[in-house]
């Protein structure tokens, strides 16, 4: 494996990278410098984007833990993971007594940190956007002239998703297609999906590009790309979550000044774009469950 410099750490059993857009830039440069040379065929990867949703599922989907410690670089997606991080690594105390009230005072000055001192919070876990890497991407794809194919759902999100991308990049030769739908353990739901499955993977297996995105949410995104992966005549490939939403417009970008004190999660919400089911699991059910971790297991 080519080296990129990067820091992994473990969240609650999940291995995940820390590392500067131009190191995985790099990185993604090296792997792909001579493909499609048959020489390199065994040179691809696989990158995944990680957020609080996605460790809380791995705590009970060994499987889909196992295909995120097994991709090539596991990207910390947002600060919710970041944040955690820094809260476990804090000092510990082997005080029964004083634990609860040392980690609580711990929590309340990662909380503040998100606001106040993003340096000092992402000092040794670094948070990097799936969809701006996403972007970086095919920027690095459009100077190099790449095929890139962009994977999506029924509703064409990878399809619009390249009309739009296409207006501002034109050396990348884009493609959007449409996959299958899928159950959670990403295996096709009807006959017809059985064939758009099978013609999809056709058409990636004709156009050999060099970066796959696939953008079928978590985890089935996740599963079917590792399904498939071997087979697959591929450079790289990265799980993209709903950023094809994003890029084509359905979705709305939050502002800048809400990404940048961590109130995402709040902007999805407001906006209907995410369920409260979900929003849960991110800024309630994973601070709890690392809170525990850190207090009864001395994680």
């Amino acid at each position: 494996m080519n080296k990129i410099a990067r820091r992994q750490v473990d969240i609650l059993g999940v291995k995940i990278d820390s590392s500067s857009t131009s190191s995985l830039l790099r990185f993604v440069r090296s792997r792909l410098s001579k493909f499609p040379s048959e020489s390199d065929k065994n040179e691809k990867f696989y990158i995944v984007t990680l957020n609080p949703e996605q460790v809380m599922r791995a705590q009970t989907d060994p499987v889909f833990a196992d295909i995120l410690n097994s991709s090539d670089l596991a990207i910390p997606d947002g600060i919710g993971l970041v944040a955690a991080h820094k809260f476990l690594t804090l000092p510990r105390t082997r005080s029964i007594f004083l634990r609860p009230f040392l980690y609580f005072a711990q929590g309340l000055g990662v909380g503040f940190s998100v606001l106040f001192d993003r340096k000092w919070l992402e000092s040794d876990l670094k948070s990097l956007q799936g969809r701006i890497i996403f972007m970086d991407l095919i920027q690095l794809a459009n100077e190099k002239g790449w095929k890139v194919i962009l994977i999506g759902d029924k509703n064409k999100s990878a399809q619009k998703a390249v009309t739009a991308l296409s207006k501002n990049y034109k050396k990348v030769h884009l493609i959007g297609m449409e996959g299958p739908n899928l159950d959670e353990d990403a295996n096709p739901k009807s006959e017809k999906d059985i064939e758009i499955e099978k013609k999809a993977v056709e058409k990636i297996q004709q156009e050999k590009p060099h970066l796959l995105f696939v953008g079928f949410g978590a985890p089935k995104q996740e599963k079917w790309l590792y399904r498939w992966y071997d087979k697959l005549q591929i450079g790289g490939a990265m799980v993209v979550g709903g950023t094809f939403d994003y890029i084509s417009g359905k979705t709305k970008f939050p502002p800048m000044w809400i990404a940048n004190l961590g109130l995402e999660w709040l902007w999805r919400l407001l906006t209907g774009s995410q369920k409260w089911e979900r929003i849960k699991i991110a800024v309630i059910d994973f601070p709890l469950k690392i809170f525990w971790a850190k207090l009864v297991n001395g994680y």
